[in-house]
């Protein structure tokens, strides 16, 4: 690798934080969205499950691009097309044309999801030490920070286009920026994305797993966490925000301090104890009377869970070979949409039936099956050389 190794982590953190932004950016602005094209609940709800379905393509070509170029190109030209998805979907004067510039950020959104996990875990193995949970928690801050800003230009009047205008040039000028940093030197097993059967597909389901249960469970809890609030506990319209809010500070400091834990006490452990503090949190919310004892749930459980995504992409580049590895990162992260859609759709289903309550019953069941692969967490430790 030619470039500083410490521009390299930061050019491939604000990949990650640019994921983050846009994600939250166009997500939180779905209102101005219902409203400029007239559309209803269930239509919106069809157009993120099509953004789902449509980003596990994303990911496999984000995959057959790494193969055939490096994933360091993978990662750009995914970076580029959010940003294209994000001036489309401003500029989208109907419906059909949005549909299209979702599809189109769709696409973008996978590549990116496998492109920042292919270069996140080569910064990691160059650094020698876990920092997988610190990329991710980069994306936390851009989410944040994307809110933040669909808060503010809602406040001041700006225009849906011209606010996501402003977004896909901030990701392009970024995106020069960062990807010269980029590391670009792989090694490739010419036509391995094709002979899908020769890939490693045991690490690729267990820790894929992982993945799948850990975005059910997050989708459940950012989609319908406010909603249970308000409608279950009677919270208010001020405080029911505040359970999104508790989940993503509780995923922030599982993010930033995880890597630290894992240096002392290695990966295994640390995925047992954030599955087992998950499981205390997603208990408090099924069990609260009140919206503080809720609010303080789902901080709890972002503070176990948000610890697995990171963790999982971490250990399977340490059970692959480097030359399948890209591949296996790009079909390991399908698992991510396959949760979203598995989450978004059974917590809603009883959610829209009236039982809010039982509805995070659900997660609280799944999540106790990654206990059942903790050990195989063992080669997320940087000194492992163990096969899962």
């Amino acid at each position: 690798m030619t470039q500083p190794l410490t521009r390299t982590r930061v050019a491939v953190a604000a990949g990650f934080f640019l994921q983050g932004l846009v994600f939250a950016a166009i997500v939180t602005q779905t209102p101005r969205i219902k409203d400029k094209f007239g559309i209803d609940d269930g239509a919106l709800t069809g157009i993120l499950v099509l953004v789902a379905v449509v980003s596990g393509v994303g990911s496999v070509i984000a995959g057959m691009i790494a193969e055939r170029r490096t994933s360091a190109v993978a990662f750009k030209l995914a970076l580029a097309t959010i940003g294209l998805g994000a001036l489309l979907v401003g500029l989208a004067p109907n419906l059909g044309l949005l549909l299209a510039a979702f599809v189109i950020y769709g696409l973008g959104v996978g590549g990116v999801d496998a492109g920042m996990n292919m270069q996140g875990v080569r910064v990691q193995k160059a650094y020698g030490r876990s920092i997988m949970a610190n990329f991710h928690g980069m994306w936390s801050v851009g989410g944040i920070t994307g809110a933040l800003y669909a808060s503010g230009v809602a406040e001041i009047d700006v225009p849906l286009a011209i606010s996501l205008v402003i977004v896909a040039v901030v990701v392009w000028l970024v995106v020069v920026w960062a990807s010269p940093a980029f590391i670009e030197a792989q090694e490739h097993e010419a036509g391995l994305s094709a002979k899908g059967l020769d890939l490693p597909w045991r690490p690729i389901l267990i820790f894929g797993l992982v993945v799948l249960l850990f975005y059910a469970a997050d989708t459940g809890i950012l989609t319908w966490s406010s909603v249970y609030l308000e409608d279950a506990l009677d919270a208010s319209k001020t405080v029911a925000p505040l359970a999104y809010g508790a989940y993503q500070a509780g995923a922030l400091f599982s993010r930033f301090g995880g890597d630290f834990l894992v240096r002392r006490i290695g990966a295994p452990s640390v995925v047992a104890i954030g599955t087992t503090v998950g499981i205390v949190g997603l208990v408090t919310v099924v069990s609260a009377a009140a919206p503080a004892m809720a609010i303080a749930g789902f901080f709890i459980a972002g503070l176990g869970l948000a610890i697995l995504a990171p963790l999982a992409f971490a250990a399977l580049a340490g059970a692959v070979p480097a030359t399948a590895l890209d591949v296996a990162i790009a079909r390991m992260n399908i698992a991510n949409y396959l949760g979203a859609i598995l989450g978004g759709g059974l917590i809603g289903a009883a959610a829209t039936a009236d039982h809010l309550r039982w509805a995070f019953v659900i997660p609280l069941v799944l999540i106790p099956i990654v206990l059942l692969t903790a050990r195989s967490f063992r080669t997320a430790d940087p000194d492992s050389v163990e096969a899962v």
